[in-house]
């Protein structure tokens, strides 16, 4: 299918073929075939990355605002910046190597049925550390079973995915998908933990047990629902991007790299469901 984008006097249609992505502006009747440059897209996601970035940073904002009514405003401005996030986002579905757009995700049998598993084919490096260090699974154990963490992500998704109505059925499917994504980059977790020296109890960095108040539950609210789980996948990003900073192990860093592409995936599968079901419900 089409990406059909409209402009003042013209309408421009984003199209796949056997050749690759094509641009076709259509003025008074007549198509002019453009071909996408590679540049073009270079920046569309360079701009993805830069409004993901700037709505983190307007949600810390709004965390710190002194008062309700900045908290409100800044929220207003996120939310913008929010939209701008999506429309590269889904600019960047286009592109014919993003499988995720042409549904050719892996599928696998479960419980007697198959389920498609949204993660990219890259495939995972090996779970090994250089040396246990007991700070740096202090921070994965964050990205494990913190607030923000595999724990909490599986919870959320698979939450969702029982609450969604039929009209969400396609959502329905891509939440158990992704849980199970989730479940395996929390086992990797597990893994790196036990090779740190420590043991992979449901806990936080400070040593807080898991607690399902976490979850953004919203039940009857799908496009809600929708929001917070894009919401928690760029959180996760941005999570994973700091501890990369912190961490100095080639291996570990490595690891989560390839998470954050799977992560990257889901935040774009979320955010072309939410488009494709919520827009004109704002």
């Amino acid at each position: 299918m089409p990406e059909v984008y409209h402009g003042e006097g013209f309408t421009c249609v984003l199209l796949l073929n056997d050749l690759g992505p094509f641009s076709y502006p259509r003025e008074y009747n007549e198509v002019e075939v453009i071909p996408v440059s590679e540049k073009f897209w270079e920046m569309v996601s360079e701009a993805a990355r830069d409004e993901a970035e700037a709505v983190e940073f307007y949600r810390q904002m709004a965390n710190a605002a002194p008062c309700r009514a900045l908290n409100h405003s800044i929220q207003e401005i996120m939310g913008d910046e929010m939209d701008h996030q999506a429309f590269f986002e889904s600019l960047l579905c286009c592109r014919e190597e993003r499988d995720e757009c042409r549904g050719k995700w892996e599928k696998r049998e479960a419980h007697g049925r198959s389920i498609r598993i949204p993660e990219v084919s890259e495939p995972y490096p090996p779970i090994r550390v250089e040396c246990p260090n007991p700070e740096y699974a202090r921070l994965l154990f964050d990205d494990y079973a913190g607030m923000v963490s595999e724990m909490t992500a599986i919870n959320q998704y698979l939450f969702h995915h029982y609450d969604m109505p039929e009209q969400f059925a396609d959502v329905v499917e891509l939440l158990e998908g992704v849980a199970i994504v989730e479940m395996r980059h929390m086992e990797m977790l597990a893994e790196l933990i036990k090779l740190l020296g420590q043991p992979p109890m449901y806990m936080d960095g400070q040593g807080r047990f898991w607690n399902a108040c976490y979850v953004p539950y919203l039940p009857g609210n799908p496009c809600e629902q929708l929001q917070s789980d894009i919401e928690a996948e760029q959180a996760a990003i941005q999570t994973y991007r700091q501890h990369i900073q912190l961490i100095d192990d080639r291996y570990i860093r490595a690891i989560l790299e390839r998470i954050i592409q799977d992560e990257e995936l889901h935040l774009r599968l979320f955010t072309k469901a939410y488009q494709r079901h919520c827009r004109c419900r704002d």
